[in-house]
C-alpha cells in the first residue's frame, strides 16, 4: 500500500518558544485548568494532576524598555501589577505574584528577529529554559517582537484585537508545575493609559499563565440568545473562548452599559482559580458539587462515563425561586481526563513527536467526572440550593474549551436541571444520568482488536459504533496487485443523520502480517477530509496480492455508545471475462466489495453500461476501446471515492496474441474480377489456441486491391468474430502483383503482428472471373448454389456476353444452362441439386467458342464432419426494450483448415423463462456470471435454419411475445455438433 508522508516540521532551538506557544495553545486543557499532567513525561503519580505554580508563587519580570512610544516602563510596570492584582487578590486563593525584578535588556527588534531559515534568535532570559525569570513580561514597543514571533505584519496596531497580548506558559516541570511562560505586550495597541481594552486581553493571558482554561458560562452574552440580563452580565467569566471581533471596545460588548468591569473575574473565574489554588479558607468559605456525567444504559442506569459535557451550577435566589447569572460556575466532564491519546491508525505522537498521552490522565474514573468547587452562596448565606444543568459547548464560541477541544461533542441525551442543596464547606456528591441518550449495543461484527479483526462483508456495507473507550474497529479481507480501494466512513448522530460532532472517524489500513506499524502505513491524518459532509475517505493502493487490515477509529482514540458510523468498501478485485472486444458491447462481471446500483464503471474516458448489481458482482457492458491491456475504474458518484484496477483487461488484441493466416492463396485474377478464395484470418491468444473476439485487424494492399470486408475500399479496420477470425473476398484493381498485408492493431503496438498474401492481376482482351468455384455443401442435402460469372476485358465490364455454363462430373441442373452479361458484365446461373450425393464439377465460357472458361466444384460433406462455430451473440445481456442481436454460427468440416459448409440444417431449440426476482442467470463458454438454474419457464421455440455459401446461419432470437425481463437458454445442432447459447434481458438498474 502507499500511504500519505507526513513531514514533521523541524524548529531549531530558538525559535522553540514560538513552536511551543502556538502548539500548547492547541493542546491546552480547558473548561477547568489549562493543563493536566498525563502518563508520559510527568512523574509516575502525577497523571490527573492540573499543572500550577510551586506554592503559588509566580515571580515575573518586566522588559527593561518602555512600554510603547508613548507610555514608559514603570507605567507598563504598574499595568501589568494591576492586571496580576485582578487574580491575586481573589480571596481564598493562594497565589501571590510577585515583580521580582527586570529581563537582562530591552527586548525588541535588535534582539529578537526572524533568521533567513525561519529560525528565531531571542535573549537567552525569556526562552523556555530560563526557569531563573520563570515569567518573562516584554515590551514590545514597536511591534517588530510580535512580527518576529508570530509573522510579518501581526504587530501592526490594525491587529490589535488578536495581538494586543499573547503568550503562555512553555516549559513545564516533571512534578506537574508550571517552570516558565512568556506574555508579549504590543506597544503598538498602547498609545495611553488606562486602556482596558489592552488591560482586558493581558488579565486573559495571565489567567493562562496562572494555569486557567477556557470557560463556558453565560453564553447568550455573546450569542444574544435569549437576550442577557444584568445578572448573565455580571456572571460572564473572563476566561469564555472567543471574542467577536466586532467587541471593540471590549466594553460594548461586556460591560452592560459600563454596569461591568470586563476585565474583573467572575464567580466562575473565582472558583476556577480557587480549585487550582485553594488557600486556607477555601473549601470552608465555598461549597462543593462534584460527580460524574454518564450515558444511560438499556435500563436507564449509569453507563459509560460521558467526556465533554459544560456542567453548570448556579444559586438559586430563595426570593425570586430563581437561577442565577451571576453566582454561578461550569465545569467540563472529563476536565481531568485524556481527551486525546492517539490511536493506531494515526499513530501516538503530535505533529511535534511528543506523545499525546502527556495530557489528561488515563484512569477511567476520571472520564466524566466534574469539579464545581468553589461556588459562592451570596448574602452570608451558609446554605443553599443549586441548579445543576448540563449542556454542550458551543462549536464556535467554545470550540477550545474541554478535553475534546477543538472538536467539540455534543452530548448524547438531555439531563431535566437538578436541585442540589448545598452548605459552606460541603462536599457534595452529585452524578449526572443522562437520559434517553445513546447506549451500547453489540455489534454485528463482535469484539475485534488489532491482532483478531474481523472478515469484511461482502456487501462493503455496514454500521457500527466505536465504544466504549479506547475501542477500534478492525476487518479484513484480500486485495490484488495493483488495485487501489476506497474506504468512506461517516459519522452518525443518535438519530443516524451525518454528523460531524460526534466521533472524528480516521481510517487505517495494514497488510495482515504486519505485526503492528503504527501509525498505519495508509491512513488518513485527519477526519472529515472529503467533500462529503462528516465523511472520511481513504485512498490506498494495494502493491501486492495479500490479506490486509482496516481499522476505524476516533482520530482522540476515544470510544463512547453515541460514536455511530457507517462505513463502506469500494472495492473491484478481478473481472470474468478478463477481455473484452475493442468493438464494445462485451459483457464481463466484476467482483468485489460495496457495489450499489448508482455504482459508475468506466475504462479511461469511457464510461460502461450497468447491466445489474448484486452484492459483491456487477454485470457491465464494455464501452468500445482502443486494443491492448486498460485499467477499470469504480466510482461511486455521491462521494468520488473509486476503486481503480489496473491492467485488468484486454481489449481486443493483447500484446503477446497471435495472428494465423488461414487461408489467402489465389489463381491468377482478371483485372475487375473477384478471386475464387477469401483471405481469413484468425487472432488467437498466446497458448495459440483461444480465439480473440473483437481485436482490431487491419486491411491493406500494394498495389489497393478492394475488400469486400471495407465495402470495396482498398483498406480498413475490422474486428474479429467470436472464432477469432476475419474474412474477406477480394478483387483485383490492377495488373500485376498486390501484396497484401493484414496487421493485428497497429494503432496499439508500433510492431504489430502481422501476416501477408498475394494477389496476381492480369488483364487481356477477353478474361472471365468465376465465383464460387469451391463449395463444400452436406451430403444429401437438396439446395440451389448460385454461380456468378463477370466477363472483362483489360480490366472493363463487357456488355451482352454470352455465358455458357454445363456439367461435366455428376448430376444437378443449371438454370438457366446460358446467360448474358449485363452492364456491368456480370452473368449468374443456379445449380439445382437434388440429395446431394458426389461431386459435382463443371465449367463456365464466353461465347460460342467457349473461350475463355472457368471451373466450378461441389464437394460432399459427410453429416458427420459437420461442425458448428460461434460467429456472434451466444452470450448476451441487454436491458428490456433493447433488441437481442442475432445469434450467427457457421458450419464448417473437419478439414485443417475448416471449410464452409453450405445446405446443412441447424436445429436451434429455445427455453424461454424468467428468473425469480430477476436473477442473472446466463453463462457461456468461460464465463459463467452464475450457476443458479432458471426456475420459471414461460415458453420455449424451435425452428431449422440452413447454412449459405459461406456456412452461416443468423438466427433472430424471438421472446414469443413474452414482455419484460426474460432468459433464453438455447442450444444450436448441426449433425452432432452442438452451440450453447444464453440470453437475458434485465430491468434497467435504477438509483
Amino acid at each position: 500500500m502507499t500511504a500519505p508522508h507526513i513531514m514533521k516540521p523541524v524548529i531549531k532551538p530558538a525559535a522553540s518558544v514560538v513552536f511551543l506557544l502556538l502548539i500548547l495553545l492547541h493542546l491546552a486543557r480547558a473548561g477547568g485548568p489549562k493543563y493536566v499532567a498525563g502518563v508520559s513525561y510527568f512523574n509516575q503519580g502525577t497523571a490527573g494532576t492540573p499543572l500550577t505554580w510551586a506554592q503559588g508563587a509566580v515571580n515575573y519580570y518586566t522588559d527593561q524598555g518602555n512600554l510603547s512610544t508613548t507610555v514608559s516602563g514603570p507605567q507598563g510596570d504598574a499595568l501589568v501589577a494591576d492586571a496580576f492584582s485582578q487574580w491575586t487578590s481573589i480571596p481564598n486563593v493562594a497565589v501571590v505574584a510577585t515583580h521580582a525584578g527586570q529581563l537582562a535588556e530591552d527586548v525588541n527588534g535588535t534582539n529578537v528577529f526572524r533568521n533567513s531559515d525561519g529560525s528565531i534568535t531571542m535573549p537567552a532570559d525569556i526562552m523556555p529554559t530560563a526557569v531563573a525569570t520563570p515569567v518573562g513580561i516584554v515590551y514590545d514597543a514597536d511591534g517588530t517582537v510580535t512580527n518576529a514571533l508570530l509573522g510579518q505584519g501581526a504587530g501592526d496596531s490594525s491587529q490589535c484585537f488578536d495581538n494586543a497580548v499573547f503568550g503562555g506558559p512553555d516549559n513545564f516541570g516533571v512534578a506537574a508545575h508550571l517552570l516558565h511562560a512568556l506574555v508579549v505586550i504590543n506597544g503598538n495597541c498602547v498609545a495611553q493609559l488606562p486602556n482596558p481594552d489592552v488591560e482586558y486581553r493581558l488579565v486573559r493571558v495571565l489567567g493562562r499563565v496562572l494555569g486557567m482554561g477556557w470557560s463556558q458560562m453565560n453564553l447568550n452574552v455573546q450569542t444574544r440568545i435569549p437576550p442577557p440580563t444584568a445578572d448573565d452580565y455580571a456572571g460572564f467569566s473572563i476566561m469564555h473562548a472567543t471574542d467577536l471581533p466586532s467587541c471593540v471596545p471590549i466594553s460594548s460588548c461586556y460591560s452592560n452599559g459600563g454596569h461591568v468591569n470586563p476585565y474583573q473575574p467572575k464567580v466562575d473565574d473565582e472558583a476556577a482559580l480557587g480549585r487550582l489554588y485553594p488557600g486556607t479558607g477555601f473549601a470552608a468559605g465555598t461549597a462543593r458539587i462534584r460527580g460524574r456525567v454518564y450515558f444511560a444504559n438499556a435500563g436507564g442506569e449509569p453507563g459509560q462515563a460521558m467526556q465533554g459535557v459544560n456542567v453548570v451550577a448556579r444559586w438559586i435566589d430563595p426570593e425570586t425561586n430563581q437561577p442565577s447569572g451571576t453566582y454561578a460556575a461550569a465545569s467540563v466532564s472529563g476536565f481531568l481526563f485524556a481527551g486525546n491519546v492517539g490511536t493506531t491508525v494515526t499513530g501516538f505522537n503530535d505533529s511535534s513527536g511528543q506523545p499525546f498521552n502527556r495530557w489528561g490522565s488515563g484512569d477511567q474514573k476520571l472520564e466524566g467526572f466534574f469539579d464545581l468547587a468553589g461556588l459562592q452562596i451570596p448574602n452570608g448565606g451558609s446554605s443553599g440550593q443549586f441548579q445543576l444543568i448540563a449542556e454542550k459547548l458551543d462549536p464556535l464560541w467554545s470550540n477550545t474549551v474541554g478535553p475534546y477541544q477543538p472538536w467539540q461533542v455534543v452530548p448524547s441525551g438531555s439531563l431535566t436541571p437538578i436541585i442540589v442543596s448545598v452548605t459552606l464547606g460541603g462536599d457534595t456528591q452529585q452524578d449526572i444520568v443522562m437520559q434517553a441518550s445513546a447506549s451500547q449495543k453489540p455489534d454485528w461484527f463482535g469484539p475485534t482488536n488489532y491482532q483478531t479483526p474481523a472478515p469484511l462483508a461482502v456487501s462493503g456495507d455496514w454500521a457500527a459504533a466505536l465504544g466504549p473507550y479506547g475501542s477500534l474497529d478492525y476487518f479484513w479481507f484480500t486485495g490484488q496487485l495493483n488495485r487501489t480501494v476506497s474506504v468512506l466512513v461517516s459519522a452518525l448522530d443518535d438519530f443516524g443523520v451525518p454528523t460531524e460532532s460526534k466521533a472524528q472517524p480516521v481510517i487505517g489500513m495494514w497488510e495482515l502480517s504486519d505485526p503492528g506499524t503504527f501509525p498505519a502505513p495508509a491512513n488518513t491524518p485527519s477526519a472529515f477530509n472529503s467533500a462529503i459532509f462528516g465523511t472520511t475517505l481513504l485512498n490506498a493502493q494495494l502493491l501486492k496480492t495479500t490479506s490486509f487490515r482496516v481499522g476505524i477509529a476516533d482520530i482522540r482514540g476515544d470510544g463512547r455508545p453515541d460514536y455511530r458510523y457507517h462505513a463502506r468498501v469500494l472495492y473491484g478485485d478481478h473481472i470474468n471475462p478478463p477481455r473484452a472486444s475493442a468493438a464494445g458491447g462485451t459483457p464481463v462481471a466484476i467482483q468485489g466489495l460495496g457495489f450499489e446500483a448508482n455504482t459508475g464503471v468506466s475504462s479511461g474516458a469511457s464510461n460502461a453500461r450497468s447491466l445489474t448489481v448484486s452484492v459483491g458482482q456487477m454485470l457491465v457492458s464494455m464501452p468500445p476501446k482502443a486494443d491492448g491491456l486498460h485499467d477499470v475504474t469504480l466510482i461511486d458518484p455521491p462521494t468520488a471515492a473509486t476503486s481503480v484496477m489496473s491492467s485488468v483487461v484486454i481489449y481486443g488484441a493483447g500484446s503477446n496474441d497471435v495472428l494465423r493466416l488461414i487461408t489467402g492463396a489465389n489463381p491468377p485474377t482478371p483485372v475487375g474480377g473477384q478471386a475464387p478464395n477469401p483471405v481469413r484470418v484468425q487472432v488467437l491468444a498466446p497458448d495459440g489456441v483461444t480465439p480473440v473476439t473483437g481485436a482490431s485487424v487491419f486491411l491493406s494492399a500494394t498495389p489497393p486491391i478492394s475488400f469486400s470486408a471495407c465495402a470495396g475500399a482498398n483498406s480498413c479496420t475490422v474486428f474479429s468474430d467470436q472464432s477469432g477470425q476475419v474474412s474477406t473476398l477480394i478483387s483485383a484493381l490492377s495488373a500485376g502483383a498486390s501484396k497484401i498485408m493484414v496487421q493485428l492493431a497497429p494503432a496499439s503496438y508500433p510492431t504489430p503482428q502481422q501476416v501477408q498474401t498475394t494477389l496476381v492481376g492480369i488483364e487481356s482482351a477477353l478474361d472471365l472471373a468465376l465465383v464460387p468455384q469451391n463449395t463444400w455443401a452436406v451430403q444429401g442435402a437438396t439446395l440451389n448454389v448460385a454461380l456468378t460469372t463477370r466477363v472483362l476485358s483489360n480490366g472493363s465490364p463487357l456488355r451482352g456476353r454470352i455465358v455458357n455454363f454445363s456439367l461435366y462430373r455428376g448430376s444437378g441442373t443449371l438454370n438457366p444452362a446460358s446467360a448474358t452479361t449485363d452492364n456491368l458484365g456480370y452473368a449468374s446461373t443456379t445449380l439445382q441439386l437434388s440429395s446431394f450425393a458426389a461431386e459435382v464439377d463443371g465449367s463456365a465460357c464466353v461465347g460460342s467458342n467457349n473461350n475463355p472458361c472457368q471451373n466450378f466444384h461441389l464437394l460432399p460433406v459427410a453429416s458427420s464432419a459437420l461442425r458448428l462455430q460461434a460467429i456472434a451473440g451466444d452470450l448476451q445481456v441487454v436491458t428490456v426494450g433493447q433488441a437481442f442481436q442475432a445469434m450467427v454460427v457457421r458450419v464448417i468440416d473437419t478439414s485443417v483448415p475448416p471449410n464452409p459448409v453450405q445446405g446443412a440444417s441447424v436445429f436451434f431449440q429455445t427455453l424461454i423463462g424468467r428468473a425469480s426476482g430477476g436473477a442473472l442467470i446466463v453463462s457461456g463458454g468461460d464465463t459463467k456470471f452464475t450457476r443458479d438454474e432458471m426456475p420459471v419457464i414461460l415458453g420455449s421455440t424451435q425452428a431449422f435454419m440452413t447454412s449459405d455459401v459461406n456456412g452461416l446461419v443468423n438466427m433472430e432470437p424471438s421472446t414469443d411475445g413474452i414482455q419484460g425481463a426474460l432468459a433464453i437458454l438455447g442450444m444450436a445442432t448441426a449433425g452432432g455438433s452442438n452451440q450453447e447459447f444464453a440470453l437475458q434481458s434485465l430491468w434497467p438498474v435504477t438509483e
